[in-house]
């Protein structure tokens, strides 16, 4: 190894000159340099673990709170759709009654021997302009009776019919029909 004799900086065995003062370098043995021994790094692996630690704190804060928003969220939508929200009545149009008669699409009953149990009657089955009567056997009929739905989440619906099909419960509120899922109907009562 050589050294510099004005700045004292070490080259190696293969270099000359200094680099800063162009001084002739001097060989110099090791023995006689004043190099400490290099300490060991016994503080790195406590340093790294504290790190690593508090990376894994982090993360699982992280992870944790993600995860609980979106449960949260989750849960908030699954609440709004079980719950049905009260429309307001928009204001509907009446059809003024036509002076001409609509022709019926289905051929109006004939009298013929047939029994009053062979017969089947269909629900919907005339095409006019008139408000559809669709409520169930007693949902509406009584004059003044008003059907009100109590919904499972606690709410409830004044409607002015209400009817069950195999696809829910349907209602009539101010001209508007609408199906709720029978998951959604605890009961139907009449006020």
């Amino acid at each position: 190894m050589k050294r510099c004799p004005q700045c004292l900086f070490l080259y190696p065995d293969s270099d000359e000159r200094c680099d800063f003062d162009k001084t002739l370098l001097e060989v110099v043995d090791e023995s006689a340099l004043d190099i400490p021994p290099r300490p060991v790094k016994r503080r790195s692996l406590p340093i790294a673990a504290a790190i690593g630690l508090i990376l894994g704190v982090l993360a699982f804060t992280t992870y944790y709170a993600v995860s609980y928003q979106t449960r949260k969220a989750a849960a908030a939508t699954e609440t709004a759709s079980q719950s049905v929200p009260e429309v307001s009545p928009a204001p509907v149009a009446t059809p003024s009654p036509s002076p001409a008669s609509s022709p019926s699409p289905s051929p109006s009953p004939s009298p013929s021997p047939k029994t009053a149990a062979s017969t089947v009657s269909t629900a919907h089955s005339r095409a006019s302009s008139d408000p559809v009567s669709t409520s169930g056997p007693g949902m509406g009929t009584r004059q003044g009776a008003k059907p009100v739905i109590l919904l499972a989440s606690g709410g409830k619906i004044e409607a002015d019919e209400a009817w069950r099909t195999k696809d829910g419960v349907w209602y009539r509120r101010n001209g508007i029909v609408t199906l709720l899922k029978t998951g959604q109907v605890k009961a139907i009562v009449t006020k």
